[in-house]
């Protein structure tokens, strides 16, 4: 019996001592309002299941949508975005296929920069005979080797010698001059070589592009069909189409070489795909004039 009054004479002690605070968070609670609302309003709500992202914003067929979903690519900080400039937004498709910019291997004499104008990712097209277009940061009497192959093949489409002498600058390869086409959906890589030594290739200055032809739903190209190089150039790179975006700036250029615009242009659409050589270069182009 004195066990059990024992435990009852704890429990009552227990409640005695809980009802004070029972009564001052009461007060706390009363003095305060808004506390607990606030703590409620940050809490957030419950949400359903978020669709994921497709893989590309290139259908099952091939095809480019009319209205590209992908984000724009992360911009350097150096080059901030002037008016009226071409943003590029590249396609969601996977993991990069790896551009290569021009180095050496095992080959210690100062040779010029060398890098195709490509993003890190698969550049697109909607040209069966699309232009390439490589940088070179400095004049040469070397030879150069262009070879395109389509991807998982042994023989390539085209392979063909460039012979010097070569200018600094931004340079381009036109398909159409050696009557090879691409075909749609088949991806290829191409290759542009500098050749320092014809007896131990080992020691080219070699880089890299990748592309893969596409079809242009029959709307955008109506639109195309409107426009000028200029208006082309910002319709093509806002669709992910890279390698037509860069030469329908590079012919407003052809056009007048001497234009400041159209140069800072160029140089930024080449900015935001990290070609930062290239795009200072041609920033600085006109000034050396």
């Amino acid at each position: 019996m004195k066990t059990i009054a024992k435990s009852q004479w704890l429990v009552v002690v227990a409640l005695m001592l809980l009802i004070p605070l029972t009564v001052v968070a009461a007060e706390k609670q009363k003095s305060n309002p808004e506390k607990q609302t606030i703590k409620e309003q940050q809490t957030p709500p419950a949400t359903s299941k978020v669709n994921k992202q497709p893989v590309n914003n290139v259908d099952s067929k091939g095809d480019l949508p009319n209205n590209s979903s992908a984000t724009p690519q992360k911009q350097n900080n150096r080059m901030s975005k002037p008016e009226n400039m071409p943003i590029y937004r590249p396609p969601l498709r996977g993991a990069p296929a790896g551009r290569v910019a021009g180095g050496t291997r095992g080959f210690n004499e100062k040779l010029p920069y060398l890098c195709t104008l490509v993003p890190e990712h698969i550049g697109l097209t909607v040209e069966v005979q699309p232009c390439f277009y490589y940088f070179l940061a400095a004049e040469t009497d070397l030879p150069l080797e262009f070879t395109i192959i389509e991807k998982n093949t042994v023989y390539p489409l085209l392979e063909t010698r460039i012979r010097p002498p070569h200018t600094a600058g931004i340079h381009v390869i036109r398909l159409a001059d050696y009557g090879k086409q691409l075909e749609q959906g088949l991806q290829y890589k191409w290759f542009v070589a500098l050749v320092p030594d014809e007896e131990h290739r080992s020691k080219d200055i070699l880089t890299a592009g990748a592309i893969e032809l596409v079809a242009v739903q029959p709307e955008l190209k109506e639109i195309l069909q409107k426009t000028n190089n200029i208006e082309a150039a910002s319709i093509y790179a806002e669709k992910g189409i890279w390698y037509d975006a860069l030469t329908s700036i590079s012919a407003a250029i052809a056009k007048k070489p001497d234009d400041g615009i159209l140069a800072r242009q160029r140089a930024f659409l080449l900015e935001q795909v990290g070609l930062s050589e290239a795009s200072q270069y041609e920033s600085q182009r006109l000034a050396h004039n």
